[in-house]
Formats: C-alpha cells, structure tokens, sequence
C-alpha cells in the first residue's frame, strides 16, 4: 500500500511539473528553469540545446526524495522549464534533444547533485543552472546499435522517437546572476500574458537585473546608447528630442503634442526633505483628492527598482473663462523611488485624451533608465610586456 501511494505521489508531481503554460495549480507553486547546450561530437561548435529533462527533488542533505520526480514541459527560447513545482530543494537529473529521428538524453554527474541542487520558494522562479555538454564519438558497436534504432524510426515514424544516451565528457556548470536573468528574460518573453511571466519578472527585480537595452534599425539593430547624467543614465526610447534642464533633473515634451516627461533627484540634505515616509504620505493624499482615479496607489517598475506610483485627474479653467464655459482635462501619473541618498521622481503629464497613447512609451523609458551616478569607468587595460634581455652584440 505504501509503495501505491508512493507511486501515485510521483505521478502527480510529474504532472504538475509539466503543466501547459497557464494559470498556476496553486500559489505555493512555482517554476523550475535550466539551460542545457550539447556540442556535436564531429562538429564541435554546432550545438544542440534541451527542449526536455527531468528534476528530482532533495532532503535537506541531499539525498532524493522518493516520489518527488517531475518532468518538463514546453520549453521557450532554448530554456527547459518545469511549471507548477511545489516548494522545495531540487536539481536536474537529466535533459534531451531531438536530432535525427531520436532523442538524445544527457544526465549531469549524480554525485554533485546536492552542490547543483537550489532551493524554490513558493510562488517564485529559481534557476537550475547553464550546462555544457562536449559530445563523445560512441564505440563502435555501442554506436552501430544505435544506427539501427535511428534507422528502425525511420521506417515507422509514427512510433516514439527512441531515447538514446549521449555520450559526454566533464559537463561545464554555471550559476552567475547574468545566467539567471538572460534565462527569466527568454522565459517571461515566452510566457508572456500568463501569470508565470509574473513569476519570472519577480525574479528578476530580486535579482535587481536591467531590463536588455531596446535596439534600433532593422537590418543590423544596435542597442541605443545609455547616456549618463550625474544622477541618472537614460536610453533615447522616447524620440521627444533632447531634454531640457530643469532644477535637479530633466524634462521632455512630446513633439506636435502637450505630454511631458520629467524625471529629478532630491537629495537628503534639500531644505525640506521629509523623507520617504512623508513622500509616500504626500502621494496618497494627492491620489485621494482625485476621485476618478479612485486615489489608489500601485507599483511600477524603474530600472532595477520598484517604486511607488498615483494618477490624478484635474480640471483647468484657462484664466479669464467662467467656470464650465472651457474646461481642459490634464492627467498627472507621479513615481516616486526611494534611495539611499533621496528620492527619484518621475512624472508624466499630459491632456486626458493624449495620455493613453504615451503611457506605454513612458513606462518603457522608465524600465531603460538606470538610476544613480554612471558607473565608474573601468581602467585601461595593461598589457604584459616582457623586458627584453637579449645579449648585445
């Protein structure tokens, strides 16, 4: 009885883990992703990359969990992902590939699993880690048997593809933050309008990674230059032209239009800073007095940053006019972000009819900035020069 229960549990773990991409199974679930490249054993810079594996899950001292074994499901932009995993300690237990009527299966070492395991919180992503598997030639006979496979779905492609193990050498492992946040950003572009490109846009503002540079031209794009200011760096998304100074910032206006853009830093030490509690406190209360924005206060990206964001809508009576007589409508969205000098804000404000069709542009410029001084420019580079110590003549 003990071991059907067992075997039940397995199978409804390897269900959940390769669920379609869709809502979450609960809200302890999470995702699970990895980055598998095997390179050809003829041709080893052609690579091939997983599109499949398997998991299993870990005790706190590394060994397996009977039962706790879950499969992959459809993978995006050469990412292999596991949906709906329960929260947990877990590594890859294998990965495979279609190429020439089969599929070729890798495993990863079984000794280190516990040193490649991560920990999945529930609700969140976690990154499995990149692999890079060198392919070996297979013996003679060990690969003449596997010819005749190949060659046997051929003749009956409407059976299985065959699995076959791939025979590698040392497999190379990686783990860095720039991995993880190239993996949830193929991952979030793919699963885009489902609740897990949520997940893995978390992820990512934990990781505190920026968003990739947006890129211009057709034929051969290039990333838009990051221009920097003393306090802040911003990419040329919005095309409004240069910007003009304003105190302790910058600020656009929208060509053949009335939107603008603004974006300043108060600093810590300006005649009445307050601090970011009272900002907030100001934010709410400015919401609050516009009733057809229900004063509610939301997040927004900035960067690699969360801040605090409201929209009001006001009313101006051009002077000289009696009220009623001519009204103009003007929406105010207002960001603010703490940091550890002060306070960035950020603001666009435009006629009511007009804000719709800039919002998108202006919260696309906000995700391209980088907040706080420019990073240090890094120095040159010193070659190495031998002395030369040649005999004279």
């Amino acid at each position: 009885m003990r071991r059907l229960v067992l075997v039940l549990a397995s199978a409804g773990f390897s269900a959940c883990a390769a669920l379609p991409p869709g809502q979450p199974a609960s809200l302890e679930h999470g995702l699970l992703i990895a980055r598998v490249e095997v390179s050809g054993a003829v041709f080893s810079r052609f690579f091939k990359f997983a599109d499949a594996g398997s998991i299993v899950g870990l005790d706190a001292k590394g060994v397996p969990l009977p039962g706790q074994r879950g499969l992959s499901g459809p993978s995006f932009n050469g990412y292999v992902v596991f949906y709906n995993v329960p929260p947990g300690r877990y590594t890859l237990r294998s990965a495979s590939f279609k190429a020439r009527g089969a599929r070729y299966q890798v495993q990863p070492p079984p000794a280190d699993e516990a040193k490649r395991s991560v920990v999945l919180k529930p609700g969140a992503a976690a990154y499995l880690g990149s692999y890079r598997f060198d392919s070996r030639w297979p013996e003679f006979w060990s690969g003449t048997g596997r010819a005749a496979r190949i060659v046997a779905h051929w003749l009956t492609p409407f059976l299985r593809r065959p699995l076959i193990p791939r025979d590698t050498g040392q497999a190379a492992y990686e783990t860095e933050p720039a991995h993880e946040a190239r993996a949830l950003f193929a991952v979030r572009e793919g699963l885009a309008g489902t609740q897990w490109s949520e997940v893995a846009a978390a992820r990512l503002r934990e990781l505190g990674a920026a968003e990739p540079a947006k890129r211009a031209g057709v034929v051969r794009s290039r990333p838009l230059p990051l221009r920097e200011e003393p306090f802040v760096s911003w990419r040329d998304t919005l095309k409004w032209g240069e910007p003009r100074r304003v105190a302790s910032g910058m600020a656009w206006r929208r060509p053949g239009g009335e939107a603008q853009i603004a974006i300043f830093h108060t600093t810590a030490t300006a005649p009445g800073f307050a601090g970011w509690e009272a900002a907030v406190s100001e934010l709410r209360a400015e919401a609050a007095t516009s009733v057809e924005d229900r004063g509610g206060v939301y997040e927004v990206v900035v960067g690699t940053r969360t801040g605090l964001a409201a929209r009001t809508t006001k009313y101006v009576y051009p002077q000289g006019t009696l009220v009623g007589s001519e009204t103009k409508v003007v929406v105010t969205e207002t960001t603010i972000v703490p940091d550890g000098y002060g306070i960035f804000t950020s603001r666009l404000r435009a006629p009511r009819a007009e804000f719709p069709r800039v919002l998108a542009a202006y919260r696309e410029f906000l995700l391209q900035l980088s907040l706080g001084p420019p990073a240090p420019k890094a120095p040159p580079r010193q070659e190495a020069v031998l002395p030369f110590s040649g005999g004279g003549p």
